[in-house]
């Protein structure tokens, strides 16, 4: 009978596997995936600027014609521009 050199086989969990240990490229992937497909939606409808890699935030709006407001957090919450009850719906789910 011949012997098996154990030494040489590597021992991996499934949980090692990048599968799960990076959701971008794994299990998660799909979701990864719709979120940057709302994030160049909202690119194309709104014109960030300079504020295309700052840190926003909205605001909502109980009163008045606009549903929120797009501000910058990096600029000590500048306003960037007005937004609609659909253009919310993008960006916070």
């Amino acid at each position: 009978m011949t012997k098996i050199n154990w030494n040489r086989h590597q021992y991996t969990t499934k949980l090692d596997r990048d599968f799960y240990r990076n959701p971008k490229m794994g299990f998660d992937k799909p979701w990864h995936d719709a979120q940057q497909s709302k994030k160049k939606e909202l690119n194309k409808q709104i014109d960030l600027g300079k504020h295309s890699a700052h840190e926003l935030d909205i605001i909502t709006l109980n009163s008045g014609p606009h549903y929120g407001k797009l501000v910058c957090k990096t600029c000590n919450g500048k306003h960037i521009t007005w937004l609609s009850k659909k253009l919310v719906d993008i960006i916070s789910t």
